[in-house]
C-alpha cells in the first residue's frame, strides 16, 4: 500500500491489534505439519477447523463492509464521539472475555497486511495461512477507503449488531481470539 492507501488513524489502532494477532497465529502454526494440522485436539476441533473459522469470519466482513457503508449512507447518523466508539468496543469485549493476549503479542510490530510473515514450512498449513492473509489484504483495501469522517459517522451491520467501524474490526479480532483460544487452548 502506499501513502494514499492508508487505514485512517482511528482505524489505524483497531487494525494494528487485527494483523497483530494474525502474525501471532501465523507464527503458533509454523511449527505443525500437516497431518497435526487436521487432527482433531482435545476439544474435538483441528487447527484447520479454528483456522477455517477465523478466515470465514473476516471474509465475511470484507464482503459486507462495503455493503454495510453503502446501506449506512443512506440513513442521516450523526458522527460518534470517542465515548460512543469506547461503550461499543466494550461491549464487545463484554461478549466475548477472552484471556489477555499472551505477553510477546505486544512485542509483534506491524502496521500493514502486506507485511505479515508466514512462517510454515508444511506447504498444507503455509497455504491455509496464505488464504487468510489474503482476506486480510483485500479487507485492508476495503478499510482503507474509509475516510477519517465516515468512520466516525458510518456504521457496520452484522449478525451481531450495528457497530462503529472501529468496533466492527474489533468485533473481528476479538471473535478470532476467542475462537483461538477456546479450540487452541489458551497460550502461556
Amino acid at each position: 500500500m502506499n501513502e494514499t492507501d492508508m487505514v485512517t488513524e482511528i482505524l489505524e489502532i483497531f487494525w494494528k491489534e487485527k494483523l497483530r494477532f494474525a502474525q501471532y497465529c501465523f507464527d503458533e502454526l509454523a511449527k505443525m505439519d500437516a497431518k497435526s494440522f487436521q487432527e482433531k485436539g482435545k476439544t474435538g476441533k483441528s487447527t484447520l477447523w479454528v483456522l477455517n473459522q477465523m478466515v470465514s469470519y473476516d471474509k465475511t466482513f470484507r464482503f459486507y463492509l462495503p455493503i454495510s457503508l453503502k446501506l449506512s449512507g443512506f440513513f442521516f447518523f450523526h458522527s460518534f464521539k470517542d465515548q460512543e466508539i469506547e461503550k461499543d468496543l466494550e461491549t464487545i469485549r463484554d461478549r466475548y472475555t477472552p484471556p489477555a493476549f499472551p505477553a510477546h503479542f505486544w512485542e509483534i510490530h506491524i502496521s500493514e497486511a502486506n507485511q505479515l510473515k508466514i512462517k510454515a514450512n508444511d506447504p498444507f498449513v503455509a497455504e491455509h495461512c496464505e488464504t487468510w492473509k489474503e482476506v486480510l489484504l483485500q479487507l485492508e483495501a476495503k478499510l482503507s477507503l474509509v475516510s477519517e469522517s465516515d468512520a466516525y459517522r458510518k456504521r457496520y451491520t452484522s449478525f451481531t449488531g450495528i457497530h462503529t467501524i472501529s468496533g466492527a474490526i474489533n468485533n473481528s479480532t476479538e471473535f478470532c481470539h476467542y475462537i483461538w483460544n477456546r479450540y487452541m487452548g489458551s497460550p502461556n
